[in-house]
């Protein structure tokens, strides 16, 4: 048959109920039995509505990602493949939704949980989260798509993002989440394995393959861009219990596993690890706090609280990075001193950026919001001009993408 799906659709959907009814057991019963939603410590679950959320975001959108792939594609191995992928996809979307409705439903806080699209035109997390997840997904040519969902998005991504956020959620007293990302992270292991498979299907073409590293290098520094500071920032700032520091997640899941082992597997192929690495890298380290600090600053446009780290975070952040308090901290204590913790004082962190002279910026490739002159991460600003507007940027690679097709990134 050259419908080779047939085949597998009885042993497909007889699997994924064994993991539904496992997992919607555990909720529906056990979990809700004990009452966990309100055992979640109550900064872990702010993190889970910015979380579950974006993440919904990206699922949704590898839906048309891979019935984009599988109309593409010809041979009926990579059809097959992509199309058990877009049943996944759509497994996922309801899976994440799940999770909000369940914290909502279950928890101790439904706002934001219940209705965090009502800020999608203004929060600036959305943004980047619309231009990593969304547009990543779905724009360029076939190829292009599954190098940004497949091949950097859940061969790299994933693996900080699903996985490391199940040891932050236990040991916050989420046992929701871990139940859901690890059954949806189950899934993921084929969608790898279809990115394999696309780069080997045109490695011998040349017209294709040519085009390859490029895209790899935009498709990584673009997702790197968004994932290395929100991640951090949602795992060290979202939470009371600590795991590890990002940094040292980041380095073993993205730059040993992925960029090493996972993209030298590729080696062969012609495929190399992206230039851009090692300016992640740098990102990996002092990205998250940056973000933070421009984060709490425009609090209003979102649908999450954020706290000021305590006395005890703020040692566990020296200890960790050192000069931290000296970037970071000492500006968290002038805010707390004018009252920021309190909505009656009438003072904004935003004001702090205005009278010192700290302008902030929106990159216009990666969305992502950076202050230039107040950070430590890897950030210099770079401004053009195009069709009688100035855009930003906040380093070399998204400048070189812009440049290159400027018109993708008008809106």
């Amino acid at each position: 048959t050259k419908e080779q799906f047939k085949l597998i659709a009885k042993e497909y959907a007889r699997m994924e109920s064994v993991k539904d009814e496992r997992q919607f057991g555990s909720l529906q019963d056990v979990l809700t039995r004990v009452d966990a939603a309100n055992r979640v410590h109550p900064k872990w679950n702010e993190s889970m509505k910015v979380i579950s959320n974006f993440l919904e975001v990206g699922e949704y959108n590898a839906i048309a990602a891979t019935g984009m792939l599988w109309d593409s594609a010809t041979a009926p191995e990579q059809k097959n493949g992509y199309l058990g992928q877009v049943l996944d996809e759509i497994r996922h979307t309801n899976q994440c939704a799940y999770i909000n409705y369940y914290f909502a439903k279950q928890g101790q806080d439904a706002a934001g949980h219940n209705d965090a699209r009502r800020t999608r035109a203004i929060g600036p997390l959305w943004k980047g989260m619309k231009r990593v997840f969304s547009d990543g997904f779905i724009s360029g040519d076939a190829v292009e798509c599954s190098i940004n969902l497949q091949l950097v998005g859940e061969a790299c991504f994933t693996n900080p993002l699903i996985v490391a956020v199940t040891e932050w959620a236990s040991a916050n007293g989420d046992e929701m989440t871990p139940t859901v990302f690890l059954s949806i992270e189950t899934d993921e292991l084929r969608h790898m394995a279809n990115g394999y498979q696309t780069v080997v299907s045109i490695a011998n073409d040349e017209a294709a393959s040519k085009y390859l590293n490029t895209d790899l290098n935009n498709a990584f520094w673009t997702q790197q861009k968004y994932f290395t500071p929100v991640l951090g920032m949602m795992f060290e700032y979202g939470s009371h219990f600590k795991v590890e520091p990002w940094v040292k997640t980041w380095n073993r899941w993205v730059y040993e596993d992925w960029g090493g082992i996972w993209i030298g597997r590729l080696g062969k192929y012609g495929v190399e690890s992206p230039r851009s690495l090692r300016d992640a890298k740098k990102d990996a380290y002092w990205a998250h706090h940056d973000l933070f600090l421009i984060a709490y600053a425009l609090w209003p446009t979102g649908f999450f609280r954020l706290s000021l780290p305590t006395q005890e975070e703020a040692e566990w952040y020296e200890a960790n990075y050192p000069g931290w308090y000296d970037m970071y901290g000492k500006v968290y204590d002038e805010w707390r001193a004018r009252g920021c913790e309190d909505p009656n004082s009438g003072f904004l962190p935003l004001q702090w950026f205005i009278e010192n002279n700290h302008p902030i910026y929106i990159d216009r490739v990666s969305q992502v919001p950076f202050c230039p002159s107040y950070c430590k991460g890897e950030s210099t600003l770079r401004v053009l001009e195009f069709n009688g507007k100035k855009h930003s940027f906040s380093d070399q690679w998204g400048e070189r993408m812009w440049l290159s097709e400027p018109e993708r990134y008008e809106c």
